[in-house]
């Protein structure tokens, strides 16, 4: 799954690799969480950042907070469930990130890491995006982050990760009407790019937190412990 991760590049830097229009004024995320505000790619053309609220509220949710239920969706039982169907084939959305964390259990216990891929420092994750309108008329964009089975490496740590776009398939993944096959072929591709990971401070576990401090190797005492 993708429960929190970073997007802490700078703006020149991102407009660069997901070849935006503008460039965005981005403040460093260090520790972006469920229902907080992110910025996403929604379309194709012109392509630049907006910023959604990470949690997919399907229109007929009464409250905006029933997103929080729905910040991940399974790439395998997407074209199945009446809640992503419309958004599948109609409103995708690319989520730049440049790493996530996930924690390793042992016992009672839960170690931070921080997963990200060297060689591609900024990297996109699929998602999924629809507008929710609260009673009084306030709209408000929405998005869900794509998950797949884990890689090798993502084996180790958990059973999902998020499904990454590779650079060569981001137009395609905003492309408007995009055949059923195609949709499946995307969804189904290997991530290309190799992960690494490594033990961060606990600072991350608190989600009011979200500077620097969330990226801070573990002490070398708490390394020896695990």
């Amino acid at each position: 799954m993708c429960g929190r991760y970073t997007l802490k590049s700078k703006g020149i830097d991102v407009q660069r690799e997901l070849r935006l229009d503008h460039e965005p004024v981005l403040e460093a995320r260090y520790n972006i969480a469920p229902t907080q505000a992110a910025p996403v790619v929604l379309d194709s053309a012109p392509r630049q950042l907006v910023t959604a609220r990470w949690g997919f509220t399907p229109r007929w949710a009464r409250d905006v907070n029933e997103g929080a239920k729905h910040i991940n969706a399974r790439a395998e039982s997407l074209a199945d469930r009446r809640l992503f169907q419309d958004a599948l084939l109609h409103t995708r959305c690319l989520v730049p990130c440049d790493g996530f964390y996930e924690w390793r259990h042992h016992g009672k216990q839960s170690t931070p890491l921080f997963v990200h891929a060297p060689s591609h420092p900024i990297q996109t994750m699929a998602g999924l995006w629809t507008t929710w309108r609260s009673p009084e008329g306030l709209e408000v964009v929405t998005f869900s982050i794509v998950t797949t089975a884990a890689d090798a490496f993502m084996s180790r740590l958990h059973t999902r990760m998020p499904l990454f776009v590779a650079p060569g398939d981001r137009d395609a993944w905003l492309a408007p009407g995009l055949k059923p096959r195609e949709l499946e072929t995307l969804l189904h591709r290997a991530n290309v790019a190799p992960l690494n990971a490594y033990e961060v401070s606990a600072h991350v576990n608190h989600v009011a937190v979200d500077d620097a401090r969330c990226l801070e190797p573990a002490a070398a005492v708490q390394l020896d412990l695990l």
